[in-house]
């Protein structure tokens, strides 16, 4: 396996045809589909579902399309290491939007002369698996699950809030109990966002009287339906401040023991000191919050 059949068989997915890869590729379309045969041959297994409508990706081979697009990546960074090079930070969706951006502006303004930051959004899962092959150099998430080769710091608590829309009975309230929420339609974004298990570490027995969430995917769409008056949710504080502001939205405080949530900032173990990700890590853990 090399770089120029990886190559090929992603510019096949992305085209839909070996005639238009081939063309963005700038060879034959011989050469596209001898890429190909090999790889499968050396794997063992179909890559690529031909068909009248275009090319698909075969079933089951979601992984290795991953891993593929990584390596190009990875590639691709490698080559412009003393040209161009780029520190990649990944973060869970509620970070990047929500917390992150100011930090990777000042960060960044200060690492210019050594190399650019660039930001990548996803899951924690997503962004964790993504620390993992290398397709980010640090990862900033919700929870963190001691992955052997890594190591974490957590970076700060951020609490949770029960939001509300504005014409929801609780709006003029400050706090709510959890047999009051039990009675509500919950709202969630982020399937395993590490909420759920917050809330059993926190409530203990009383966080089984709530209701299982609808998730909705993300917290944007949370927040657009809690403002319709579909239900209520437990959120991140920072994530609804602007429609709190606003007047869209109102939050509430969860009777009982605080919810704060620790948000872990995590790289490759036993950099050097002068390694970007341990010198980005370094000044975000410095950085006001």
């Amino acid at each position: 396996m090399n770089l120029n059949q990886l190559a090929a068989y992603v510019a096949v997915l992305d085209t839909g045809g070996f005639r238009a890869a081939a063309a963005r590729l700038g060879v034959t379309q011989g050469a596209v589909s001898q890429h190909i045969r090999r790889l499968e041959t050396e794997l063992g297994t179909s890559l690529v579902e031909r068909s009248s409508s275009g090319c698909l990706p075969a079933p089951a081979s979601a992984a290795f399309e991953r891993y593929a697009r990584t390596l190009l990546e990875l590639a691709d960074r490698a080559g412009r290491l003393f040209s161009d090079p780029e520190l990649v930070v990944g973060a869970a969706s509620n970070i990047g939007i929500y917390l992150l951006q100011p930090m990777i502006k000042s960060i960044g303004h200060a690492h210019a002369p050594r190399y650019r930051i660039r930001q990548r959004m996803g899951t924690n899962r997503d962004v964790l698996e993504e620390l993992c092959t290398g397709a980010v150099d640090v990862a900033v998430t919700e929870w963190w699950d001691e992955r052997p080769g890594f190591e974490a710091t957590p970076w700060r608590d951020e609490p949770l809030v029960v939001i509300v829309g504005p014409g929801h009975p609780w709006a003029g309230r400050t706090g709510v109990s959890v047999d009051e929420l039990a009675g509500e339609t919950l709202l969630g974004g982020e399937p395993a966002s590490g909420t759920g298990t917050l809330l059993q570490n926190t409530l203990g027995a009383a966080a089984a009287r709530l209701p299982t969430p609808v998730n909705l995917g993300s917290t944007a769409a949370v927040k657009a339906a809690v403002e319709a008056g579909l239900g209520v949710s437990l959120v991140l504080a920072a994530a609804a401040d602007g429609e709190v502001a606003a007047g869209r939205l109102h939050a509430l405080a969860l009777e009982g023991p605080p919810l704060r949530k620790t948000l872990w900032v995590s790289h490759r173990r036993a950099l050097v000191a002068s390694d970007p990700a341990a010198a980005f890590t370094r000044a975000l853990l410095a950085a006001e919050p």
